[in-house]
């Protein structure tokens, strides 16, 4: 089944498909290391703290 894309670029298909075929094992080696594990937990806790505190500012309007 395919999928359909959602490219409103100019760039072509096969060009962003190529870029991400080069960068997907460098992301992974990321996000598998100790260092990109925590970077990113870090940035899981700072996301929710500010969608917490953009729910707290619509309910107090």
């Amino acid at each position: 089944m395919s999928r359909k894309r959602k490219n409103n670029t100019e760039i072509p298909d096969f060009e962003i498909d190529s870029l991400a075929r080069a960068l997907l094992p460098a992301i992974q080696k990321l996000f598998e290391s100790e260092e990109g594990k925590r970077e990113f937990e870090e940035w899981q806790a700072e996301r929710q703290k500010s969608q917490l505190n953009k729910k707290q500012n619509k309910e107090s309007r």
